[in-house]
């Protein structure tokens, strides 16, 4: 099969570079969460949405992107968890980290510190540790009314 000259113009064009790295991101709800909207950038680019729910409690997303020296992570959204006391509490997601090659991993996104923390991570066994250089990113909107 011949490929038609536009193709192989395209494809001569694309850098030598442009390799792909491919992994998952996975959420799932706690227990304790009625909903859960998360959004997860890498590099700026959007990869993953999350719409939780006692209907939709699991997601698994493959994402694949360019290859870059590195990976910046950001996860932005609200989480609604029911409190001890039976109350509704939303928590605002604005967290972010370096992360290294993710090519070829299942990322979870996970909270902590009783929904006030949030990141990325391979699960080994029943924890997750967090990165170590985890911060607020104050790169995400919320919308205000």
């Amino acid at each position: 099969m011949r490929l038609p000259t536009v193709l192989l113009l395209c494809l001569a064009a694309l850098p030598a570079s442009a390799a792909m790295v491919s992994f998952h991101v996975t959420d799932q709800t706690d227990p304790l969460e009625v909903t859960e909207a998360t959004t997860v950038f890498v590099n700026g680019h959007l990869v993953a949405h999350f719409e939780l729910s006692a209907e939709h409690p699991f997601a698994d997303i493959a994402v694949s992107m360019p290859a870059a020296d590195r990976y910046e992570y950001a996860l932005c959204g609200r989480i609604t968890i029911r409190a001890p006391d039976g109350h509704s509490e939303t928590h605002v997601l604005d967290d972010g980290a370096s992360m290294p090659d993710p090519n070829g991993r299942r990322l979870e996104a996970l909270a902590a510190d009783g929904f006030t923390t949030f990141f990325l991570a391979e699960r080994r066994g029943e924890q997750a540790p967090a990165p170590a250089d985890l911060h607020k990113t104050n790169v995400c909107s919320v919308p205000t009314s």
